[in-house]
């Protein structure tokens, strides 16, 4: 059963990875678009833990930075979204309700996203920026573009997945 779940969890791994560099990042809105990676990993680091969370987030780190061509950053930024979002983690014997479960991920997704956002600002500035600007005014305008798509992607497939 583990070795179906973690082939799965591979997959949806690469299926997010690809998602992200052909799809999502065409839909941008000054310079910010949603990033189902980090919904991934939260959802990851929700259920599974922050180990399986931080290593989830090297791997799809390496993949990202192979097809965008900026390998080092997003391995850097995609671990650091895994670690943060992995402090969210709820044990399976825990009697959470599912509304805090869905509480811990959405805060998560921001907090995490927020996070590697901020990495990937501090080492990439391709509109020529400043630093505090693109911390903070594209990291909180991508955490909330990610908060819509998590929500978003919540009513629609994991609300299952948070049931009491």
């Amino acid at each position: 059963m583990a070795k179906a779940v973690s082939f799965s969890l591979i997959i949806l791994c690469i299926a997010s990875a690809l998602l992200q560099e052909f799809g999502l990042t065409r839909l941008t809105l000054y310079n910010v678009s949603p990033d189902v990676i980090t919904v991934f990993l939260a959802f990851l680091a929700v259920s599974a833990g922050q180990r399986a969370s931080t290593s989830f987030g090297f791997a799809v780190g390496i993949l990202t930075g192979i097809l965008s061509g900026n390998m080092g950053l997003n391995m850097l930024s995609r671990t650091v979204e895994g670690f943060i979002a992995g402090y969210f983690h709820i044990p399976e014997d825990s009697h959470a309700t599912a509304k805090q479960k869905k509480r811990r991920f959405f805060s998560a997704v921001v907090i995490a996203g927020f996070c590697g956002n901020a990495v990937i600002a501090a080492g990439y500035n391709p509109l020529g920026l400043s630093p505090a600007y693109r911390v903070v005014v594209l990291g909180l305008l991508e955490s909330l573009v990610t908060l819509i798509l998590a929500v978003i992607l919540h009513w629609f497939f994991l609300k299952k997945s948070f049931v009491d």
